[in-house]
């Protein structure tokens, strides 16, 4: 008899969590939506974390703006990054990847795949590392001032520069610690990305990009990097600007 008062409380309790967890992703969904506006033929996706896409052209080059859920890092909430991606062919000559506080986390960055590490240029933040490819010092050098200004915001997280493109990836918020802790859930208190912060994560991708792009010199000097100890010049990863 117990058991079977029990099954409406058991069915309305699942019908709750079902509708719960239909919310929450049409929530993840929605996310960039708001933001379509400031993009020239927006198109709006779904990447396989749930999380929306968003797709088109800003001050005229092709850019993709994805968000990023992880939460696999030691002793801290779980983090959502803003991924602003500018699909331009750069003309660039090798690949660097700058990434602020390396957590060991950063499964969409290629530095773990690139063989040279780099000094740090003047006024850069500590806690920054820096790799690429062989002989990619002199792309360094002309990034340098703007992807300073960029790692000034102490939200930025990474900056990587290729062939191919630009993409910046910044910090929109941290995971609600209760729900993490108690039910290791990836929740996040953000119903909507910020529409300034976009605008302003998209405007300086398109200056990285434009600043490389009209500033290739046909012959560059090669450098010398800091190889690791058993790195061999390897050929450039396929994670670039995505």
């Amino acid at each position: 008899m117990i058991d079977l008062l029990a099954l409406p409380i058991l069915a309305a309790a699942g019908y709750a969590l079902h509708r719960r967890g239909r919310a929450a992703s049409a929530e993840r969904a929605g996310m960039l939506r708001p933001c379509a506006d400031l993009l020239a033929d927006p198109a709006e996706g779904r990447d396989p974390t749930g999380f929306g896409t968003l797709s088109g052209r800003f001050a005229g080059l092709p850019v993709v703006i994805r968000l990023i859920p992880e939460a696999v890092a030691f002793r801290r909430l779980p983090q959502l990054w803003l991924s602003v991606s500018v699909h331009h062919p750069t003309g660039a000559r090798g690949t660097i990847d700058i990434l602020r506080r390396v957590a060991g986390a950063e499964f969409y960055a290629p530095a773990d795949d690139l063989p040279a590490r780099y000094d740090l240029p003047h006024a850069w933040p500590g806690g920054t590392l820096v790799r690429g490819s062989h002989g990619a010092g002199a792309l360094l050098a002309r990034a340098a001032p703007v992807v300073g200004t960029i790692l000034a915001d102490p939200r930025a997280k990474e900056v990587l520069v290729t062939a191919r493109g630009v993409r910046i990836v910044s910090q929109l918020c941290e995971g609600e610690r209760g729900a993490y802790l108690l039910l290791r859930e990836n929740r996040f208190p953000l119903g909507a990305v910020d529409r300034e912060a976009l605008h302003s994560a998209l405007a300086r991708a398109v200056t990285l990009a434009r600043l490389i792009t009209e500033d290739v010199p046909h012959d560059e000097p090669h450098d010398e990097p800091h190889d690791e100890p058993s790195g061999e010049p390897r050929d450039e990863p396929a994670r670039a600007a995505a």
